[in-house]
C-alpha cells in the first residue's frame, strides 16, 4: 500500500504524537478485545489476544454536533404506530435507526511493512452498529457501540479474521476506521455493492489489495468520525 488513501493517511497523522517525547495520544474510537481494550495507537498486542472479534466505543467529542443521540432500548420492535416498512421499522419514530455506524479493520502492512505491496488487507467490516448510551450519559467519555437488533440481518458485512503476520520481519499495523453510515447505506446493500455473502464470509483474493479508497466512494462515506490500531507480530 504505496499510496494509502485520504481517510487512513490523515487518520495516522491525527494518532501520531505531537513529538516523539511525547506520550501516545488517547485514540477516538476503542477497541475491545475480552482480555484487553486498546486505548492509544500503536499498543502491541499478541495474535491469541486478538484472535477474538473485537467491539468498539466511540469518544463523545468525537461524535460531533451532527449526531443524533439515540435512546438506548434495543428491544426489537414489535409495532409499526407510525408510517413505516414492512419490517416495521420508521426512521422517523426509531430514533435508534439513525445514526448507524461502519467500523472496518484493515492490515496496512502485508506481507512487510517495508514492502507493503499486498496491502491493505479487510479484515473485517461491521455495519449497522448504534450507540448504545451509558446510564452517566452526561459524564461519559466513550459510548459503546452495538448491532442495532431492530433491523434484520447480520451486521458482519466482512467476518473478522485475526492478525496472522509473518512470524519474521516487524509488526504489522491494524487499523479500524469508523463511519456515519449515509441514509440508505445498511449491511445488505454493502453486501449487495460488493458481491459479499449474507453470512459474512469472504475469500481470500476480495480481501488482499482492498481497494479502501474506491469503496469509500462508492458508498459516499465522508471523512472517519474516529480510528485507531494496533500492532501485531
Amino acid at each position: 500500500m504505496r499510496n494509502p488513501p485520504q481517510s487512513i493517511s490523515e487518520t495516522l497523522s491525527d494518532l501520531a504524537p505531537s513529538s516523539p517525547s511525547s506520550s501516545p495520544k488517547a485514540a477516538a474510537l476503542r477497541i475491545h478485545f475480552p482480555d484487553t481494550t486498546v486505548t492509544s495507537p500503536g499498543e502491541h498486542l499478541s495474535r491469541q489476544t486478538t484472535a477474538p472479534v473485537p467491539t468498539f466505543s466511540v469518544s463523545a467529542t468525537a461524535l460531533g454536533e451532527n449526531v443524533t443521540i439515540p435512546n438506548c432500548d434495543l428491544s426489537p420492535t414489535t409495532s409499526a404506530s407510525s408510517a413505516s416498512g414492512d419490517d416495521g421499522l420508521s426512521e422517523e419514530t426509531n430514533p435508534l435507526c439513525i445514526p448507524r455506524f461502519l467500523v472496518a479493520g484493515l492490515d496496512l502492512d502485508p506481507p512487510f511493512p517495508s514492502f507493503p505491496v499486498l496491502g491493505p488487507i479487510l479484515h473485517s467490516m461491521q455495519a449497522d452498529l448504534a450507540l448504545i448510551p451509558p446510564n452517566d450519559w452526561d459524564t461519559a467519555e466513550y459510548i459503546p457501540l452495538a448491532h442495532d437488533k431492530r433491523l434484520r440481518g447480520d451486521e458482519n458485512v466482512a467476518g473478522y479474521v485475526g492478525p496472522s503476520p509473518p512470524g519474521f520481519g516487524s509488526p504489522h499495523r491494524y487499523m479500524f476506521l469508523m463511519w456515519q453510515q449515509p441514509r440508505g447505506i445498511d449491511a445488505e446493500r454493502i453486501r449487495e455493492e460488493f458481491g459479499f455473502k449474507d453470512d459474512g464470509s469472504v475469500g481470500v483474493m476480495n480481501r488482499v489489495r482492498w481497494d479502501q479508497e474506491a469503496f469509500e466512494r462508492k458508498l459516499g462515506l465522508g471523512k472517519p468520525v474516529a480510528g485507531n490500531y494496533f500492532v501485531c507480530g
